[in-house]
């Protein structure tokens, strides 16, 4: 089967959605996960509306397993995960670069090495509406780490956009402008100790 092929496939899967029949939405998560499996180097702009209303901008560059990295627009912020961490770029901040666990953010859904959106209780919701089928994903076994409610454009399918929720219900939707499969990435864009030094 040629990737056309499979691009056809997925476009019909997506958007023959009929709610809440349990197997139709079992076979929406297949084909959800076999296309976010596909996505493994890719880049483009994105805009990001914060939980305040705010919009920043700039440019996206994604490596699955684990790697993503947002650099704002004006330099004054950069979001880089390695795959083991995630660190926040802020040269406002103090202290300027911020430290997290990859394995604590709701971003794990969307880098995991093989993305399975059926697995138990994981998809807290799903639904059709305009063209685009959002999934939310929630870990059942940690609910403090937030959810994430992933959107994609139904024919053809496309990643089209995302809003992460944490624990205390503030919302920072991430809106992919542009998404261009690339060939390969610099490990270098998501090496946080290289980027640490120029920050602290």
């Amino acid at each position: 089967m040629t990737p056309m092929d499979r691009r056809a496939m997925i476009a019909l899967s997506l958007s023959a959605l009929a709610w809440p029949a349990a197997a139709q939405q079992t076979q929406v998560l297949v084909e959800v996960s076999k296309y976010l499996n596909q996505l493994v180097t890719v880049q483009g702009r994105f805009t990001q509306v914060n939980a305040n209303g705010g919009q920043v901008t700039g440019r996206y560059f994604m490596a699955r397993p684990g790697r993503i990295r947002f650099e704002y627009d004006g330099g004054n912020a950069l979001v880089v995960a390695s795959g083991i961490n995630i660190a926040v770029f802020d040269r406002k901040g103090n202290p300027p670069v911020q430290r997290y666990p990859l394995s604590q953010t709701p971003l794990r859904f969307l880098l995991e090495r093989n993305i399975d959106l059926t697995q138990a209780n994981l998809a807290r919701d799903t639904g059709s509406s305009g063209g685009f089928t959002t999934v939310v994903l929630q870990d059942p076994r940690s609910p403090r780490d937030g959810s994430m409610a992933l959107v994609l454009r139904n024919s053809p399918p496309t990643l089209s956009e995302w809003t992460v929720t944490d624990s205390s219900g503030q919302r920072t939707r991430v809106v992919l402008d542009t998404l261009e499969p690339v060939s390969n990435l610099s490990p270098l864009l998501f090496n946080i100790e290289a980027e640490a030094r120029d920050w602290e």
